[in-house]
């Protein structure tokens, strides 16, 4: 089968979807529409978990590609009539697409977390979030009182576990097969309910190094795990300038923070976080060099900027480089996540591919931006963390896209200075997409590009599978689901 063929089939299934919805099935959403209508299917008390049974393969699905995909973010917004409307709050819902056997299927579940448990018996949303402050909320006995596990996922393949993230609380232990929540994972009595990041990175060997920051205490907590979920050391760094911080990266000597001037002004508790931050332009963007081996310090200071996420970074010639998306108005972006309205403001949504050369022996430090505009959520080999990237997986917008929607319509890769895309078209959403190599010893560039993409005319996700080396000549194969997900956030493919 051609790829021209199966991108005419998809959007000829499409379409057949798009009348379905309006002969009986409810309206085709509107691009205002675009982002809620992917949440408001698992909005209202808990529904039994989707299920999706094996799926019609487009395309010629890579016999050698099994494992299991799995995706996190918010889903459920609404409850007894009371919603939470930004993109970070809402019930985690955990998605696993497995590829076995010639076969893929689905299946989601809300994640039954303490938040999840105690709103149901309610029958409304209790707990004040990220963005909305709740009248009356009830008073928190700790962070993992509202940890709703929406962010990312951790998986421990040396003792087959598997965790749902969120970062100001504790990593959430799930059944990697019935995706049911076992409960929060401790790490050691000293460190039970301290904030865990929801962007460990897993060193080449299998060690675990993880953060958590604490707004308006200006410290930083270190943690180094091994392979199977032990605790080795954690450490308190001191960190002014760590009022939110999302990612970081590690080198084969070093960790690397890039604290972003943007100050936690408020009291933990006291409304909603978001209102509590203000950026301080006229201050830099911090870089912290952290050694491995005793947690000394070395502090860098570069142009002010936001950031959400690294790629890599990686020792070079007495230099470290870092690799990130830059995104300058970044309390602006998340003002405006409002999932309910329209794209308001192209320009509070721009991002730059950046890269920072960090020079340990001089002090000196220097950050460019490459020229390409437009793109997040950059993946990369997952065996090489903290070593030399050629090969990064990314998210971008087209200039195609519809502009009353907001988020991405393309997936890239980037190979040295050679980029290629493939562009979902109109009416799609793209998520996150992962590089998965064709083994844990393969190349840059081998293997497969795999992610979903939510088609809001007709309320659908689809899944897709690119050549690694090729993803500007379409998907190899793509599944659709007969049900839309909501758009969520990160995702970790587990190989069989």
């Amino acid at each position: 089968m051609t790829v021209d063929t199966l991108i005419r089939r998809a959007a000829l299934a499409a379409l057949a979807a798009t009348a379905a919805g309006a002969a009986g099935l409810g309206l085709a959403a509107t691009p205002s529409e675009a982002w809620r209508s992917s949440y408001t299917p698992h909005n209202g008390p808990l529904k039994a978990p989707l299920d999706s049974g094996p799926l019609r393969i487009e395309g010629s699905w890579p016999a050698a590609l099994q494992g299991t995909l799995y995706r996190v973010g918010p889903a459920r917004r609404e409850l007894g009539g009371v919603v939470m409307n930004h993109w970070f709050d809402g019930d985690g819902m955990l998605q696993a697409f497995r590829f076995a056997g010639g076969q893929v299927s689905h299946r989601g579940a809300l994640l039954a977390t303490p938040k999840l448990k105690a709103e149901e018996a309610a029958g409304r949303l209790l707990y004040s979030g990220f963005a909305q402050t709740l009248p009356n909320s009830p008073p928190l006995s700790g962070p993992d009182t509202v940890n709703p596990a929406n962010i990312n996922l951790l998986s421990l393949p040396a003792s087959r576990e598997l965790f749902a993230l969120w970062e100001a609380g504790s990593a959430l232990a799930v059944d990697p097969q019935s995706l049911q929540a076992k409960g929060f994972k401790v790490w050691s009595p000293d460190t039970q309910g301290a904030p865990f990041s929801a962007h460990p990175r897993v060193a080449p060997d299998g060690t675990v190094w993880s953060f958590g920051y604490m707004p308006g205490t200006g410290r930083l907590r270190v943690y180094e795990t091994s392979p199977t979920g032990q605790l080795r050391r954690q450490h308190v760094l001191t960190a002014p300038q760590a009022g939110m911080v999302h990612d970081f990266a590690i080198t084969e000597k070093h960790l690397v923070f890039l604290l972003m001037p943007l100050k936690f002004s408020g009291a933990m508790g006291a409304g909603n976080p978001l209102s509590h931050y203000l950026w301080e332009g006229k201050s830099p963007l911090v870089a912290l060099l952290v050694d491995k081996a005793d947690f000394k310090i070395q502090r860098f200071e570069l142009p002010a900027t936001g950031v959400f996420h690294l790629a890599n970074a990686w020792e070079q010639g007495g230099t470290v480089q870092v690799r990130f998306v830059a995104q300058p108005d970044i309390l602006g972006a998340m003002r405006q996540m409002d999932v309910n309205r329209s794209r308001s403001d192209a320009k509070t949504g721009a991002t730059q591919w950046t890269q920072i050369t960090l020079n340990p022996a001089s002090g000196q430090a220097l950050m460019q931006a490459t020229g390409l505009d437009n793109v997040e959520f950059p993946r990369i080999h997952p065996a090489r963390n903290g070593l030399t990237t050629q090969f990064t997986t990314l998210l971008a917008r087209s200039r195609e896209m519809n502009a009353r929607v907001d988020g991405f319509d393309s997936v890239l890769t980037l190979h040295g200075e050679q980029q290629k895309r493939h562009h979902y078209g109109d009416g799609w959403i793209a998520e996150e997409h992962v590089y998965v190599p064709s083994s844990p010893s393969a190349l840059e560039g081998r293997g497969w590009v795999v992610g979903t993409a939510y088609y809001w005319p007709s309320e659908r996700t689809a899944l897709s599978v690119f050549d690694a080396s090729a993803v500007d000549a379409g998907p190899l194969a793509r599944v659709t689901l007969p049900y839309g997900l909501p758009l969520g956030l990160h995702g970790q493919f587990v190989p069989a």
